[in-house]
């Protein structure tokens, strides 16, 4: 449809050309207001942030490379502090990349200044005197669905987009933008640093067209992350921007080079992932939940947040984090999977129990970017009361340790649904652990029975552990009859010795 030389038509893919051509024209005067309201919308940006981009001095690379520079320099002082040589060279690898970042922020400053500012210039005078086509694709019409404009010009591609409801993303796309490579040595162990891979890749990575892994972010802490976990040679470049409402955030895309046709897909991935040992599984939530998901100081929670299209994906990810204390709360759209409480709190701490990890996650929480990590040293560092003293860890899952009055003990987690405990006592017969599931009231009670803790004297151990804590607190509590009823637990499971004074 035509008004007044402005062009509107729905876009067709075309073999070899990225771009989408022009296809049948718009005639629907219903559709049109929706794709006007589009561009209002990216009109209306581009006016909110005309000081960074349409000003002769500054450009959208300015903060990026201001940031960097001065993060840099604190890194450089730090890595000459440091006397632990994989400390300094963690702390040079990311230098590096800090570094490859800033150079390509400089060429793309340049650019901008010269040929991508005066093409929006003369794309906003176009769109002013309804002089352009305008490319559509996607549901006008129903809001749960995405809905496209796309705005070319010789180097830069424009994609308007109402995403589920009413909200709008706004990304440029820069053509013939700079690339160059960061080669990174191998910084982290076998055990952590596959987890630290397929924690990025999951959230949010990608295996591209010729079967490299990849990723494209606005997060200037997950490059360096992406950079420092994808050891060897990294294609990088900056692909454009998303114009948000408040701010401007550069998009970079990093290709894993030397990488290439080690991770087949998703789906291959996920599954590995699900039979992680329970250390490699921790490992792996952190970038996971750093990626696609939030954690709350002050409720002390520990939240993951996934899509429906990703639920059946990550159905045996999900399951072992259901098994390690994870709730589940359903959303309309999302689900999310929340550890609280001192459960929270012991997670974090565990994560930052790997020096290189905590390394790593410290001196990233310095990118203004990074709120998260700065969460995540926060959180493990909260008091918490000493509770759990009768829990005791099973193949990944946590179990209270219950004392019966007959001198035996039996380990118990009770969930409120019957799949939650149903996929507990899968996981522990699977390793070798004849578990038992009864229904108790409103819950259902995954135990292992006296008899069966005997058979497994690593077990006995941890249970004897428990006991020994469970007594000091019951002794301390001065509750007499509690105290002497767990020395006798501890003198049948032949615990190490332990007056049991009350």
């Amino acid at each position: 449809m035509a008004l007044n030389g402005l062009r509107i038509c729905w876009g067709v893919k075309v073999e070899g050309d990225k771009r989408l051509q022009c296809g049948e024209e718009v005639s629907d005067p219903k559709v049109v207001e929706k794709v006007m309201k589009l561009i209002n919308e990216f009109m209306r940006r581009l006016e909110e942030h005309r000081d960074v981009l349409l000003s002769d001095s500054t450009t959208p690379f300015d903060q990026t490379i201001n940031e960097l520079s001065n993060w840099l320099m604190a890194m450089e002082g730090k890595a000459k502090e440091s006397n632990d040589p994989t400390i300094a060279e963690l702390r040079k690898a990311m230098i590096e990349v800090a570094k490859k970042m800033i150079e390509l922020a400089r060429q793309a400053r340049e650019k901008w200044l010269r040929t991508y500012r005066r093409e929006l210039e003369e794309l906003i005078e176009k769109l002013r005197r309804n002089e352009v086509t305008i490319i559509i694709r996607g549901e006008p019409f129903n809001e749960d669905k995405s809905f496209m404009t796309h705005l070319y010009t010789e180097h830069i591609a424009i994609e308007v987009t109402r995403v589920r409801g009413s909200g709008v993303a706004i990304n440029v796309s820069l053509v013939s933008s700079r690339s160059t490579s960061a080669v990174t040595p191998k910084l982290f162990g076998d055990n952590a640093l596959k987890p630290l891979q397929h924690g990025l890749f999951l959230t949010d990575g990608s295996i591209n067209k010729k079967c490299y892994p990849e990723m494209s972010t606005n997060q200037t802490w997950q490059v360096i992350a992406w950079l420092v976990t994808w050891p060897g040679r990294n294609a990088m470049h900056i692909e454009g921007m998303n114009l948000n409402e408040t701010n401007i955030n550069i998009k970079w895309r990093l290709t894993a080079v030397d990488h290439r046709n080690k991770a087949k897909n998703k789906a291959r991935v996920a599954e590995e992932v699900s039979k992680f040992s329970d250390d490699e599984f921790l490992t792996f939530l952190l970038f996971a939940i750093l990626g696609d998901g939030n954690i709350n100081v002050e409720k002390k929670t520990i939240r993951l947040v996934i899509g429906d299209s990703k639920h059946e994906l990550w159905r045996g990810i999900i399951d072992r984090m259901k098994a390690i204390g994870f709730r589940d709360i359903d959303r309309e759209v999302i689900k999310y999977y929340s550890i609280n409480s001192s459960k929270a709190v012991e997670l974090a701490r565990k994560w930052l129990s790997n020096t290189l990890i905590r390394v790593m996650i410290e001196d990233l929480s310095q990118l203004s970017d990074a709120e998260k990590f700065r969460r995540l040293l926060a959180l493990a560092s909260t008091k918490i009361k000493p509770i759990g003293r009768s829990l005791v860890e099973v193949a990944g899952v946590w179990m209270n340790v219950h004392v019966k009055n007959n001198g035996g003990v039996e380990l118990r987690i009770k969930r409120k649904r019957l799949e939650d405990a149903r996929a507990i006592l899968e996981r522990l017969r699977n390793t070798d652990y004849n578990a038992e599931l009864s229904p108790q009231g409103n819950d259902f009670v995954v135990y292992i029975s006296y008899s069966e803790v005997m058979k497994h004297q690593e077990l006995v151990a941890k249970v004897c552990e428990a006991l020994r804590r469970m007594h000091e607190e019951a002794v301390g509590e001065g509750s007499t009859e509690r105290a002497w009823a767990i020395a006798k637990v501890m003198s049948n499971l032949n615990c190490p010795t332990q007056s049991p004074r009350a």
